[in-house]
């Protein structure tokens, strides 16, 4: 008979959004006992059908603020798949921000949006998400050739202000403009 014990210390939500955790357990070959499932009070699924699951690639100090914004996006559980899929290319990382009046030791800030960050790379950001909307801010620049983004994908839209090199913006409502982001990400990070 083999046994195995491990004792790990934190809070639920920092528990469920290590990735050393899920790891683990993975390699255990343990799934998640029916106690282990939110009850009535505790947080709702993201989008209503996913297990009570941390948001994918982000730090356990912005779980509970992007929850709770993820509620206001009725295409939540798409949103959720977008940044599922982000974050598991290499290098790829999943940041909240530091705000101009940042002082040193203050955590980051995961009020407003979110930032999609290709570790090592010197351009920053390769994307800007806002969690509540479903808005995705690319570092992508198409101002003189809007014809061939609307070609890649006919639901974003270029802005008009803000800094030039994030210039495309997708709203994810659903499948097909999940899609859409998700093609125009890949661009994006291939560029960063």
């Amino acid at each position: 008979m083999k046994v195995t014990f491990i004792q790990v210390e934190g809070t639920a939500e920092e528990l469920d959004a290590s990735d050393v955790g899920r790891q683990l357990i993975a390699a255990m070959g343990v799934s998640p006992t029916p106690a282990s499932r939110p009850s009535a009070g505790e947080d709702a699924p993201v989008g209503g059908s996913r297990q009570s699951l941390p948001i994918p690639g982000l730090a356990a100090e912005g779980q509970a603020e992007v929850r709770k914004m993820l509620t206001r996006n009725p295409a939540a559980e798409q949103f959720v798949s977008f940044l599922e899929e982000t974050t598991s290319w290499p290098n790829a990382a999943l940041h909240g921000v530091k705000r101009k009046t940042h002082q040193e030791g203050e955590p980051l800030d995961y009020s407003d949006y979110l930032r999609l960050r290709r570790q090592g790379s010197q351009l920053g950001g390769f994307a800007y998400v806002h969690a509540d909307t479903g808005v995705v801010n690319l570092r992508l620049n198409y101002d003189s050739d809007a014809a061939t983004l609307h070609g890649i994908a006919p639901d974003a839209y270029l802005v008009p202000k803000g800094h030039r090199a994030y210039r495309v913006s997708v709203q994810i409502t659903d499948e097909d403009t999940l899609r859409q982001a998700l093609e125009l990400a890949e661009m994006a990070y291939k560029l960063t």
